[in-house]
């Protein structure tokens, strides 16, 4: 039987892999409640449901393998503390230890100075009494 898969299949095999129970996620995928028991027997019988729910399972699991920040700061602190590696390597995960946490971050502190005053509104001041205002302030 070729062909794709619908959206509610589709729903169904991600619930399935994510660990719903059939019932949940045939319900969830948008399955009539009335008929799930016959729904639940088609898909355990469809292949390519079947199929669908492995590559899902399948890459789960993959994205369990990728390091995430947390991961490589452990690694480079137990290193960093295991006396049996060398001092270089240690020194090594301990750089790299800081980099991820920031403590190389140069911070400069930037100056500068205003050389116009600053323009305050005064909302009671029409724009003729605010033009003298701005001559006498700026002579």
């Amino acid at each position: 039987m070729k062909g794709r898969l619908t959206s509610r299949q589709l729903k169904y095999s991600r619930l399935m892999a994510d660990g719903m129970s059939e019932e949940d996620a045939i319900l969830e995928a948008g399955y009539s409640p009335l008929s799930r028991f016959k729904t639940k027997a088609n898909l355990r019988d469809n292949e390519r449901v079947q199929q669908q729910i492995k590559r899902y399972k399948d890459n789960t699991e993959d994205e369990d393998i990728i390091a995430d920040s947390d991961d490589r700061q452990k690694l480079w602190t137990t290193i960093m503390n295991d006396p049996s590696f060398s001092g270089n390597i240690r020194l090594e995960a301990s750089k790299l230890l800081g980099k991820a946490q920031g403590d190389f971050v140069v911070a400069k502190k930037i100056e500068h100075s205003v050389k116009d005053k600053p323009v305050i509104l005064i909302p009671e001041s029409s724009p003729k009494e605010w033009e003298k205002f701005w001559e006498k302030t700026n002579e």
